[in-house]
C-alpha cells in the first residue's frame, strides 16, 4: 500500500502521483483504486489503478541512487541483442522494461544506442521498434532522475548523451 502523495513509477508509462485512494468514478466497479496524475505530462493525465495490482508501480529511487545510476551508465557493457526476426527484438526489450529494473533501463539505452551509431555507419535509420523502445526507456529513466535529483527530464537527457558521445569518441 502506497500513501496518498506517494510518486511511484507506473508501469512503462512513467512518474505518476498518487492522489487518492477509493472507488473509480465508473460505476459498477467494486474495489479501492488509486488515483495516479502524471507528474510530466501536459494533458493532465489520470489513470485508475486497482490497489491491489502494485505489481505495476515501484517508488522511485533516492537521488544517492539516481547518482550511482549516473555513474555507473558511462561504464556500462550492453550486450547487443541481434534477433533472428524483428518480433524476437520486440519481445528482448519489452522483457528488458518488464523487469522494472533501473539497470536494464539503462542498459537498454546503451544497446539500442549502438545499434544506432551501427546503422549510422551504414547510411541508414534506427527502426522504428527501436526507436519506440528508446524513446520509452529514455522518458523512464530521465522523468525518474529528474525527481529523484530536482531537475527536469531535459537535463538529464542531455547528461545521458553527454556520456553516450564521449563512450563513442574514446
Amino acid at each position: 500500500m502506497y500513501r496518498i502523495g506517494t510518486l511511484v513509477l507506473y508501469d512503462k508509462r512513467g512518474v505518476y502521483k498518487i492522489e487518492s485512494e477509493g472507488p473509480p468514478p465508473v460505476r459498477g466497479t467494486a474495489g479501492n483504486y488509486y488515483k495516479l496524475r502524471a507528474v510530466f505530462s501536459n494533458s493532465n493525465e489520470i489513470i485508475y489503478t486497482p490497489v491491489d495490482m502494485v505489481t505495476s508501480m515501484r517508488p522511485l529511487i533516492s537521488s544517492g541512487e539516481a547518482a550511482n545510476y549516473l555513474e555507473l551508465f558511462a561504464r556500462l557493457e550492453p550486450h547487443v541483442f541481434r534477433p533472428g526476426k524483428a518480433m524476437d527484438l520486440t519481445v528482448h526489450y519489452r522483457d528488458m522494461l518488464a523487469s522494472h529494473k533501473v539497470e536494464d533501463c539503462l542498459l537498454l539505452i546503451q544497446e539500442i544506442h549502438i545499434r544506432q551509431r551501427e546503422t549510422a555507419r551504414q547510411k541508414k535509420r534506427l527502426g522504428q521498434v527501436d526507436s519506440k523502445y528508446l524513446k520509452l526507456a529514455e522518458k523512464l529513466i530521465c522523468e525518474e532522475f529528474a525527481v529523484a535529483l530536482d531537475t527536469t527530464p531535459d537535463l538529464i537527457r542531455e547528461r545521458l548523451y553527454a556520456d553516450i558521445q564521449s563512450r563513442a569518441t574514446a
